[in-house]
C-alpha cells in the first residue's frame, strides 16, 4: 500500500481505455527510481527492443520534461515518437506514442508511470497504459503480446536493478 498522498487523473490526458496496468515494488526511493526512467537515452537498459534513444528538447519547456519528443529506435524498423505530456518529479511521467509509431496496434496512446513512497524506503511502481485498439485484428493481437513482453521485461530488469 502506497503512502502517497499524490493522486493523478489519467483522463486529464486521454480520455482511451485502459489496455494494461502493471507494477512491482523496487527497493530504491521514488526519487532514484524515477531518475532511472527520466534518462531517456539510457532507456534501452531497462526496456527491451530498443536500439538507442534520443530526445528532442526544441519544444520542451525543460530538457526532458513535458514537450520534450523521445525517438526510440527499435533494432529494425522505423523510430518510434513518444511526447511527454506530464511530469512531476519524483513521481510522475506520462507521455503519448504517435498512432503512426504503433503501426495499428493501438491508437491514441498514453502511457503513465508513477513512483510511490511505499512507506518501507522503497517505491511502488506503477505503469498504466491507455490507448484504443489498432483496426487490423492482426496487429491488436500482436500489440498486446508486444506491449505484454515489454512490461513483463522492463519490470524484471527494475526489479534487478533495484531489488528489494
Amino acid at each position: 500500500m502506497s503512502n502517497s498522498t499524490k493522486t493523478f487523473d489519467p483522463q486529464t490526458l486521454t480520455v482511451s481505455p485502459l489496455q494494461f496496468d502493471v507494477g512491482c515494488e523496487l527497493g530504491a526511493k521514488p526519487a532514484a527510481v524515477f531518475d532511472v526512467l527520466v534518462d531517456f537515452p539510457s532507456m534501452p537498459t531497462w526496456m527491451p527492443l530498443m536500439k538507442r534513444v534520443e530526445v528532442d528538447n526544441s519544444k520542451a519547456k525543460k530538457p526532458g520534461e513535458v514537450g520534450a519528443v523521445r525517438v526510440i529506435y527499435p533494432p529494425v524498423g522505423k523510430a518510434t515518437l513518444e511526447v511527454v505530456t506530464a511530469f512531476e518529479r519524483p513521481w510522475l511521467l506520462a507521455y503519448a506514442a504517435t498512432d503512426a509509431s504503433l503501426m495499428g496496434m493501438f491508437t491514441e496512446h498514453t502511457g503513465i508511470l508513477t513512483c510511490d513512497d511505499n512507506g518501507k524506503g522503497g517505491t511502488t511502481f506503477r505503469w498504466r497504459t491507455f490507448a484504443l485498439p489498432g483496426k487490423n485484428p492482426v496487429m491488436r493481437v500482436f500489440g498486446k503480446l508486444v506491449f505484454r513482453f515489454v512490461f513483463s521485461s522492463s519490470l524484471k530488469k527494475l526489479q534487478r536493478r533495484f531489488p528489494v
